[in-house]
């Protein structure tokens, strides 16, 4: 069952404000008391926040969680994570719920290849394609490769779109004013972007990590990772991947309820996948494939 990415109702989804201004005072609190608190500690509540920050506006472009689509962006627009403009992850990801899923033709969020780009990389290219499919890469240099890939696909859009050009424009601008304000905090700037910017996109990669895989039609592409009140919370439930895909519209807080009424885990135990918990896939993944890099419908599609 697929719905639409907006599918959702008039009314204003009150949990979801709490948690955006919990987070605009939990974030504001940290950056004042940073110099108080060990550095480390200062990172780690940066990179869970950011994290938090990217599922709040996971929500957003969903339609959450008020009526008024203008008020719903302004709350989380902020360019906070100062790598991609908020407007341009709103449009990748919405092409990413209308597309092929994982297919990396037609999907901008698909982390596979195709047999042609697989036969045309070298060697050092390949290797890394397949260590980006462990979770050891993907936690370290995989959000680094990934704004890379992101800022260079942009900069090739802004040759012939004028949008795209203006969208950069201000959130460069806008960075720059996120930057000012952190530093009127005294919150050292390395610190903010070890934290809030690198170790946000670390936590973010956790959760994609094994999201979406290349199964047959009639199955899911959309896993369940079976996860504590503490990865629900800081993903927003998108970990019950299935349910999301299978309702884009619903509320983070429906979501567990979304998940037990369409059977979501054994739905995606035949299909992406079930999981047990996040400390499970890094057993399973950390040093070994998660898949292969190329996508496999692909492959047999060529063959």
């Amino acid at each position: 069952m697929e719905g639409s990415a907006f599918d959702r109702t008039g009314t204003t989804e009150w949990p979801t404000v709490l948690a955006i201004v919990g987070f605009w005072i939990a974030l504001v609190a940290t950056l004042l008391v940073a110099h108080a608190l060990p550095t480390v500690l200062t990172v780690v509540l940066l990179a869970l926040l950011s994290g938090f920050y990217m599922s709040l506006q996971h929500e957003v472009i969903h339609g959450h969680p008020t009526p008024w689509r203008t008020l719903n962006r302004a709350s989380v627009g902020a360019p906070l994570v100062l790598i991609q403009p908020f407007e341009r992850y709103s449009a990748v990801h919405t092409a990413h719920h209308a597309s092929d899923i994982t297919n990396p033709i037609d999907d901008p969020e698909s982390f596979y290849v195709t047999p042609e780009a697989w036969r045309q990389a070298r060697i050092l290219k390949r290797w890394f394609l397949l260590a980006n499919r462990t979770l050891l890469a993907r936690l370290t240099i995989g959000p680094v490769y990934s704004s890379w890939q992101m800022v260079r696909y942009d900069v090739r859009l802004m040759r012939h779109q004028a949008g795209v050009r203006r969208t950069w424009a201000v959130h460069v601008l806008a960075a720059a004013l996120v930057v000012a304000a952190v530093r009127m905090t005294g919150t050292p700037l390395w610190v903010y972007a070890l934290g809030f910017v690198y170790g946000g996109m670390v936590v973010t990669s956790l959760r994609s990590f094994v999201e979406h895989r290349a199964v047959g039609d009639g199955q899911t592409r959309s896993a369940v990772v079976q996860s504590g009140r503490f990865f629900g919370l800081l993903y927003l439930n998108n970990n019950l991947h299935h349910a999301h895909h299978s309702l884009p519209g619903a509320a983070w807080y429906r979501l567990p309820q979304i998940s037990r009424d369409l059977d979501s885990p054994a739905i995606a135990t035949d299909g992406a996948g079930f999981y047990r918990g996040y400390f499970a896939i890094a057993r399973a993944y950390m040093f070994r494939p998660f898949e292969q890099p190329v996508n496999p419908l692909l492959e047999k599609a060529s063959a």
